[in-house]
């Protein structure tokens, strides 16, 4: 990913907490040549004291499963809020842009036994159910119909081996147009532009304290 030094983010506390709340991302890998790529719900997960990996799961129909645990290098794309900017929001400038926010992550990958995707299947539901009324655990299952779909999946860990992340929020704007950018979003009142313009306040005045 192309990422210019006034849009990179290197706070890791930053990236990790966007990973975390946009985990439904790409996986991306190639087989004999060609790429492909999963889109699933993955989790952020600090394994020791400042080692992260990324954990998920896809079904064993999706040959992508098979790389799981070679030396391929796979990649996980996570973005979420973006937004059309319009030149007319600026002074002068008259080329238009789009904002957003994205995170790719590199390393390799390893196939987890039955145990570790039990206990990454439980989280996962824990998470997603959790806030629901009644929220089914996976307690919840029969033990015959759990065991099968877990022999249907492939879990898998991948290392956080290297990160590149753009937050690609008009950081090269002086502070005029800057300032419309974020009333023009908050105004648009759409969830995407108001995220962009939340992102951008909150840069623009951490930047000044």
């Amino acid at each position: 990913m192309y990422v210019p030094k006034y849009n990179r983010e290197e706070d890791w506390a930053s990236i990790a907490n966007f990973i975390k709340e946009n985990g439904f991302g790409m996986l991306i890998s190639t087989r004999d040549g060609i790429p492909e790529a999963t889109h699933i719900p993955m989790e952020l997960v600090e394994k020791e004291p400042g080692k992260f990996v990324i954990h998920g799961h896809i079904s064993r129909a999706n040959l992508q499963w098979q790389a799981f645990g070679s030396e391929q290098e796979f990649l996980a794309v996570f973005t979420a809020p973006h937004a059309y900017i319009s030149a007319s929001w600026y002074g002068e400038d008259k080329i238009p842009t789009w904002n957003y926010i994205a995170v790719h992550v590199y390393g390799q990958t390893r196939l987890l036994n039955k145990e570790e995707s039990e206990l990454l299947l439980d989280n996962l539901v824990n998470r997603y159910e959790g806030g629901l009324e009644h929220g089914v655990k996976l307690a919840d299952i029969e033990a015959a119909e759990l065991s099968s779909n877990i022999k249907a999946i492939a879990a898998f860990e991948l290392a956080v081996d290297r990160v590149q992340a753009r937050f690609k929020l008009s950081q090269n704007r002086h502070d005029r147009d800057y300032e419309s950018v974020i009333d023009h979003l908050k105004a648009k009142g759409d969830e995407n532009s108001l995220q962009i313009a939340a992102e951008m306040e909150k840069r623009r005045k951490s930047a000044r304290s």
